[in-house]
């Protein structure tokens, strides 16, 4: 062992190597573009091309060896009989982080070749072999008397790979033995790489026809409306159960309380699921599980099985209200997916008001477990249109096609520690974290949660006014939740005419709104409050109307009409804020805000139902809904205190557009700064190399 630990042998070859770059040197840098190139035909996909500086060693058939300088991503070291390339590099003035490699530069390395010809586009004296940088503490030879702070800086800034690292993929390629990881890069294509073929790719589906695309709309707005549907459908049983002795009022209403919880805990899980094996799987294994679930509620005999059941049915249902989102946005452009994502939003709230309208009868007519098979017979029904959705997840997508066409993936290595700690980060520490310090999300998700907890309040709120006051039968006390859902249709009617006459109205010359005399021009996030302004008026007149007017001296129908202002106002309030929100933030930090208010809302609505009977009941049915009036009154001015502070309010956030924008300007004028500190002291070194003796000879390195 003698050279850096190298058999005589060894260092031998290595040396000849080297004596013959010495020789060609000046005609192996002014090589062509396309011959200088060639050999990294099968250069590494894992790293970002032209982020290195790399020299790269051939050795063809007629036994010519020399070393052309370039800036590459880190080699491949293949073997095709004739060729073995290595390459070894140099990292650029900021180092990313390489995932696929385990050999990370070391920046207390002794010795480092760099690449003189780097910038000789820029100036001809860089035109050169090879030049040394070692660390200061060493005698360079010939350049003992060049500045030491000079070469600290350059080590500083240009740090790379170990000599023995270097010593150990020249005796690789000399060996013609390709390592372990060169295989890999020459097989297999990593997954981020892959992409359509080109934009109009008919396996893109965002190049779907409408009818497919609005088949898998709808049915996953089904989907999530029958898993929603469950929550009411349940209370509409609650009388019954406690006839039969079952539980207490209080006790059975918890049945609504523990499926709602499960809803609001589940997308943390099966969003990131999502992510990694698509959605198609997510739904057609979630969904069956949970109408599993659900026959076990229809079989339980005791209200302890009831509650538990009911929890895990709603855990394992809700995928389909956290996933079809990303179905949605998988399919539809900018400026379309408003009107497919309204009918998907409506799905929440639809969901619990049909409800109690088919229940009802379903358990004045047999008992409190026809709401369970009631629910199964929609869900059952459901589940062929779900068999026939396709998976709409590009990357999915693209692997699957990759493997037909006989390419080899390299799906990245997922740690199991990291993966959960990201998704905790993801969906429970960052939408805490910006509940905490962002007050777009705070306000927004605070209102947004009262309104629909009120809403689930009035699934024990309106049998103590219809069958309390007005004596309907269980029947017909479900009815009156039709004027609600009229409010939601008319709610998401008004909607749409905005989305299509005013916030995506097109140009005169007829182009998208998007552009403004051809540059692009994306909305302002307050321009979509304007629907919240507008609920934020009707809400409390509805409050206020069902409430003075659910007496016996008033006819009946007078507060079901009143639940129409308030259905209105509600779902104007939520797809504003889902839109500000989508608008506001990067998608990254959008899922991350759309946590923290799903995750509000129905920790809120499960609470509602525990008070509000004793609540009307004690309190008088006019003053328990004026209580919930007078909060809503006092969010009105929301909308409009946003419309005006809102822009400065992103500006100052953290996780805003405008925040990211500012971090990445301010990583690229660092980047852009020190590559020009690098220029400058690597051309000072080569000047200074000349004074003292001309190029470093590859033997003195």
């Amino acid at each position: 062992m003698s050279l850096f630990g190298a058999n005589k042998a060894d260092e031998e070859q290595i040396k000849k190597a080297f004596q013959s770059q010495a020789s060609t040197a000046s005609s192996s840098t002014n090589l062509p573009n396309s011959e200088s190139t060639g050999s990294f035909a099968h250069s590494s996909n894992y790293e970002t091309a032209s982020e290195r500086d790399s020299i790269e060693l051939e050795t063809s058939n007629d036994n010519n060896e020399r070393f052309t300088d370039r800036q590459q991503p880190e080699s491949d070291i293949t073997d095709n009989n004739s060729i073995s390339t290595i390459t070894a590099q140099s990292e650029p003035a900021i180092q990313k982080p390489v995932t696929n490699h385990d050999d990370v530069a070391n920046p207390s390395s002794k010795g480092t070749v760099t690449n003189s010809g780097l910038h000789s586009d820029s100036d001809s004296d860089t035109d050169e072999a090879l030049k040394y940088t070692g660390d200061s503490s060493e005698e360079l030879p010939q350049l003992g008397n060049l500045d030491s702070a000079l070469h600290r800086e350059i080590s500083r800034i240009s740090r790379v790979r170990t000599t023995e690292r270097r010593l150990s993929e020249v005796k690789q390629a000399l060996s013609n033995q390709p390592t372990e990881e060169t295989s890999i890069n020459e097989e297999a294509i990593p997954l981020e790489k892959l992409d359509w073929d080109g934009p109009k790719d008919p396996e893109n589906p965002q190049n779907w026809s409408p009818l497919k695309k609005w088949f898998v709309t709808m049915t996953t707005a089904f989907t999530a409306l029958v898993v929603t549907f469950g929550s009411s459908l349940y209370t509409c049983g609650i009388f019954d159960m406690v006839e039969r002795g079952m539980a207490s009022q209080e006790l059975a209403i918890s049945g609504l309380t523990f499926y709602v919880l499960g809803l609001s805990f589940g997308p943390m899980i099966a969003a990131p699921l999502s992510e990694l094996y698509g959605r198609r799987i997510v739904y057609l294994t979630s969904f069956p599980i949970s109408l599993i679930f659900t026959l076990g509620v229809g079989f339980s005999k005791k209200i302890r099985e009831v509650l538990v059941l009911r929890f895990f049915a709603g855990l394992v249902g809700s995928p389909a209200l956290a996933v079809a989102s990303g179905t949605i946005v998988d399919m539809w452009a900018l400026d379309e997916i408003e009107v497919a994502m309204s009918f998907f939003c409506m799905a929440p709230f639809a969901g619990p008001i049909v409800g109690p309208v088919i229940g009802g009868y379903a358990v004045e007519k047999e008992s409190w477990k026809w709401t369970m098979w009631i629910d199964l017979f929609f869900g059952a029904g459901l589940l062929p249109f779900l068999t026939l959705c396709p998976e709409t997840y590009k990357p999915v997508l693209l692997e699957k096609r990759a493997k037909k066409r006989g390419i080899k993936v390299a799906k990245p290595d997922i740690n199991l520690s990291d993966y959960v700690k990201e998704i905790i980060s993801l969906y429970i520490t960052k939408p805490c974290v910006m509940l905490a310090v962002e007050p777009i999300v705070l306000v927004f998700s605070i209102w947004s949660a009262f309104i629909f907890a009120v809403l689930f309040g009035f699934f024990e709120a309106y049998p103590v006014i219809f069958r309390g006051v007005y004596k309907m039968s269980l029947g017909n006390s479900g009815l009156p939740f039709l004027g609600i859902g009229v409010g939601l249709v008319f709610g998401m009617l008004l909607y749409l005419y905005l989305v299509k006459c005013v916030f995506w109205k097109k140009n005169e010359d007829g182009s998208s709104p998007l552009f403004k005399n051809g540059v692009f021009s994306p909305p302002v996030p307050e321009t979509r409050l304007l629907p919240a302004k507008i609920g934020a008026i009707f809400l409390p007149i509805g409050l206020f109307w069902v409430g003075w007017s659910g007496r016996e001296s008033v006819h009946w129908i007078v507060p079901i009409i009143g639940g129409v202002p308030f259905g209105f106002g509600l779902i104007l309030i939520f797809f504003s804020t889902i839109t500000y929100f989508s608008l506001s933030y990067p998608p990254i930090s959008v899922a991350s805000a759309i946590a923290a208010n799903n995750f509000l809302r129905y920790i809120l609505a499960s609470v509602f139902p525990l008070f509000t009977v004793q609540m009307y009941e004690n309190v008088h049915i006019g003053w328990a809904s004026s209580i919930f009036a007078f909060i809503a009154v006092a969010m009105v001015p929301i909308p409009w205190v946003f419309a005006k502070y809102g822009p400065k309010l992103r500006a100052g956030s953290r996780f805003s557009y405008a925040a990211v924008m500012k971090q990445k300007a301010a990583e690229a004028a660092k980047e852009a700064a020190e590559a020009q500190e690098l220029n400058r002291l690597e051309k000072q070194l080569t000047r200074k190399s000349e004074k003292v003796g001309g190029p470093v000879a590859a033997e003195q390195v």
